[in-house]
């Protein structure tokens, strides 16, 4: 396709098939060119040309604008999610919350047993996390749409242990999605809860610190992935898988984490997939230097990385586990009405059953909350999910409106 651009836009890799300019008013012996390099684009503009015909058949493109990108992935990511490849839930989704919640106390009050205990300098024993793991396990096979939703609801003074059990939680449903024996997603599950028990060697105001980490605090921060590991060698028996997660959820694909600066395959597939369930978590959750990102922004971010910091293939993956539009997430409808996603369909995750709750145009909530299913178009006065929207910006209570 021919495109004209302006000289600001030309760059390396385009092939240029009109100067707008006479012959006779440059010195560049060709009219028709791939352009070089940086160097080339200046001597062009030196030449006083201000815009240049592009044919991007024959070369590079210009990138799309940051909107553009933001469509494509979603667009991607929607693909994605249209088919979920999982076993009907067994109990409904109402009675494995009620389960759920009590499971969640049980593990956070363990985890933070455990980083009491490491931060005393006692011992460490990461067995005693095994019955609640087994537990959390039972739970996702029941009904996988309960206890990750429920674990995404932290405390920001209790993150730490509330992030090891979240993450566990995703770790365990997304080794579900990934066919994993069940002994390997203990073993996933219990490094994760693991993962960050050197945070407890380190000084409490650096990982509450609101600004940015100088340098130096940077390094004391990565220095908690060995220092967790001495602390479980020296009182636990962790499995291989278990060790990977501690050790690797901070490396990146490229190369660019820590503390080894593994890039690919090095990595293992545990320490993979806990890179990209530590970080979903980390985004969706307020911390003390910003509030949490969307379910859907944050998916959209991991999808963009894709293929840079996190495995591609496994990214894929993860969206289908948990949706673009998780059981809680507040969605805008084309009826303009705010709705909460209550319940996912196996066959497809963009019609999900919500909760209608508020009218954006009225500004006002509805007067009897009404339950649709958006994948039935008799009766449904709603539409289809236009996106996910954040509870603050509308000054809706997240809490109040969890699916019961």
């Amino acid at each position: 396709m021919i495109r004209k651009i302006t000289i600001d836009q030309l760059l390396p890799g385009m092939y240029v098939v009109d100067l707008h300019k006479r012959w006779f008013d440059h010195s560049l012996w060709q009219s028709k060119f791939k352009v070089r390099d940086d160097a080339h684009v200046s001597k062009i503009r030196e030449e006083g040309i201000s815009e240049v015909s592009i044919d991007t058949d024959k070369g590079a493109d210009l990138p799309p604008t940051p909107i553009a990108r933001i469509n494509q992935i979603e667009q991607k990511l929607k693909s994605l999610a249209e088919i979920r490849a999982a076993k009907p839930p067994t109990v409904s989704l109402g009675e494995e919350r009620r389960r759920a919640g009590r499971l969640l106390n049980e593990a956070s009050n363990t985890v933070s047993g455990l980083m009491l205990a490491a931060k005393a300098g006692s011992k460490v024993d990461a067995a005693h996390l095994e019955p609640v793991v087994s537990k959390m396990i039972a739970s996702v096979i029941r009904n996988p749409d309960a206890l990750v939703p429920l674990a995404r609801l932290k405390r920001l003074d209790a993150y730490a242990t509330e992030h090891a059990v979240a993450t566990a939680a995703l770790i365990i449903a997304f080794g579900r999605h990934q066919g994993l024996p069940e002994p390997e997603i203990e073993k996933l599950a219990l490094g994760t809860m693991v993962k960050d028990i050197g945070h407890a060697s380190l000084d409490a105001r650096l990982t509450a610190k609101q600004g940015m980490l100088s340098k130096a605090e940077y390094s004391i921060v990565q220095s908690h992935v060995e220092e967790g590991l001495a602390v479980l060698d020296a009182t636990s028996r962790l499995s291989e898988t278990s060790v990977a997660v501690v050790l690797e959820h901070h490396e990146r694909y490229n190369g660019c984490g820590y503390p080894y600066r593994m890039a690919g395959d090095e990595i293992s597939l545990a320490g993979r997939m806990a890179a990209i369930v530590d970080t979903y978590d980390a985004m969706t959750s307020d911390r003390p230097y910003r509030a949490a990102m969307s379910p859907s922004h944050t998916l959209r971010q991991l999808y963009d990385e894709a293929g840079f910091q996190y495995d591609p293939v496994l990214v894929a993956a993860f969206v289908k586990t948990v949706g673009i539009y998780p059981v809680g997430t507040l969605v805008l409808l084309e009826s303009g009405h705010l709705a909460v996603v209550e319940q996912l369909h196996s066959d497809n995750m963009l019609t999900p059953v919500v909760r209608v709750i508020y009218h954006t145009g009225r500004q006002q909530y509805v007067t009897t909350p009404v339950d649709v299913d958006l994948s039935r178009k008799i009766g449904n006065h709603y539409g289809q999910i236009v996106r996910a929207e954040n509870f603050e910006r509308w000054g809706i209570s997240p809490l109040r409106w969890q699916p019961a």
